[in-house]
This record gives C-alpha cells, structure tokens and sequence, in this order.
C-alpha cells in the first residue's frame, strides 16, 4: 500500500473515531435530559448535523447507542470495583470489612460522576432508579449483575442470619443512594474535595443501613 493511501486511511479512521465519541457525547446529554424512552435519534442527528445513516453506521439501534453510552462509564467503574474487591484484606473482618466493600462498591461511581463528561452518566442512572422498570432498566441489570452478585456474595458472609435475598434488597438500596448523591450536590459541588466527603458520608450511611436491616458484621 502506498504512504499516501495509508495516510488516507488513518485520516478516515480518526474522522470515524472522533464521529462515535461525539456521537457517545450528545447522545449522554440527551438519555440525561429526556430519558431513555423520552429521547429521540432524530434530535440526537440534527444536533449533530449528521445524516440518519451515521448512527446506524456506527451503533445500530437506540438501544444499542444506550447500551454503549452506560459501557463507556460503566465498564470502566466495573474494572475498578473489582480491582478494589480484590485489594480488601482478609484480615480486615466485621464492619471495617463492610465499609471496605461499601467503599469499593460506591466510590467508583461516585469518582466518575464528578467529573464533567461522568456527570450525564449519574443523571442516567439516578433516572433510572427512580423510573418504573423499563428496557433501560433491564439494561442495566444485565450490565452490573455479575459485579454486583460478587459483592452480594462478599457481603453475605458477614450477615449469616441474613438471606442472600436480603443482602441484594439492601446492597439496592445502597445503590439507590449511591445513584442520588451527586444529583443532591448538583453538577457544580462537585469538585474533588466535595465528593471525597460525600464518599465518606455515602460509606457511613450504607454500612449502617446494612447492620440496621441485617444485623451487626460479622466474620
């Protein structure tokens, strides 16, 4: 292949890059603003001046841009949710160990929403925890469900009175507050030092939710 055709080629593949991300950019604000079903593909194209083959092109259906809007954060978030499950020593028992994985569960999200482009993300999910259960929802449930279950599984032992149905209605409730938090602070409170303390206070009210409905930690 001659140079001039390779530089072609990686010029096409940037202009095909830059075209998703911006894609993946508008359509955040727009499941942010107007929801999953209140959002529109079309309003999402004029906004981008794009032709209605473009999103087709690049994800294929409106649930397929939702789908790929959640992983650009989620999968990310999930990565280090794991990595910090990982890192909890087994020596760490009782509820230092619950507030470990309280910690490890939560703040991934919450480091995330704080930033700008995070900050749609959060939206998403505070709607969809607060809307009756829909496409998006089960969308979700599909894309946090194995991370969530090795943290319910992590959970459980230090419950053992508590069934494991339990610890996953708590862990959601957990979440619900997790989701809501930086929608409270609103998108300019959240600087580093503002979510580092609504960490804290995020870690301190579910672990004590947890031992209120589960009993004290244990193990």
């Amino acid at each position: 292949m001659r140079k001039g055709s390779t530089a072609a080629q990686a010029d096409g593949d940037l202009r095909r890059t830059d075209t998703r991300a911006r894609l993946l950019e508008v359509a955040a604000h727009h499941f942010a603003e107007h929801s999953y079903q209140g959002a529109s593909l079309r309003a999402i194209q004029r906004e981008l001046g794009v032709n209605p083959a473009t999103i087709h092109y690049h994800f294929g259906s409106k649930a397929d841009v939702y789908q790929a809007v959640i992983a650009q954060f989620l999968d990310a978030i999930q990565t280090e949710r794991l990595k910090r499950l990982a890192d909890i020593a087994p020596a760490v028992t009782g509820r230092a160990r619950l507030e470990a994985l309280m910690r490890g569960y939560l703040s991934p999200h919450l480091e995330v929403a704080s930033t700008p482009a995070g900050y749609n993300y959060a939206r998403i999910l505070a709607m969809v925890q607060v809307t009756v259960r829909d496409e998006a929802t089960d969308m979700f449930d599909t894309a946090v469900g194995p991370v969530r279950t090795r943290y319910a599984e992590a959970l459980a032992p230090l419950f053992p009175d508590a069934p494991l149905s339990k610890i996953y209605e708590v862990l959601a409730m957990a979440v619900g507050h997790m989701a809501l938090a930086p929608i409270r602070l609103g998108k300019g409170s959240l600087n580093r030092k503002r979510m580092a303390q609504a960490i804290d206070d995020a870690v301190a009210y579910t672990s004590t939710g947890f031992e209120a409905l589960c009993g004290p930690a244990r193990g």
